[in-house]
């Protein structure tokens, strides 16, 4: 997770997955990343695998924000197997620039 003054990005690696598959959810300033992984796929039929590192199944990740966002706003991007979510902070929460006057 990292931020800037406009947002939070949460990235996340998710090789193998079919964008399709993700369910995002932001709620009680906790963004949760679901999903399923496929198998192996069915056209694939080796003799017998010997190993195996590929996960497969379920899964799902909570993560709790530190600040709050606008939830209707989020935005997720997959790209080369990486999803990168964008959640743009809240107004209250954005830094405010204060303009300093000058008596002449």
């Amino acid at each position: 997770m990292s931020e800037d003054a406009h947002a939070l990005y949460v990235t996340a690696l998710a090789p193998g997955l079919e964008p399709t598959a993700i369910q995002l959810t932001v709620q009680d300033n906790r963004l949760t990343i679901a999903g399923e992984k496929q198998r192996v796929a069915a056209e694939m039929h080796p003799d017998a695998f010997h190993r195996s590192e590929r996960a497969a199944g379920t899964f799902v990740r909570t993560v709790t924000l530190p600040i709050d966002v606008e939830p209707e706003q989020v935005q997720a991007e997959y790209k080369n197997g990486l999803l990168v979510v964008t959640l743009p902070k809240a107004e209250q929460v954005k830094p405010k620039q204060i303009a300093v006057s000058v008596e002449g």
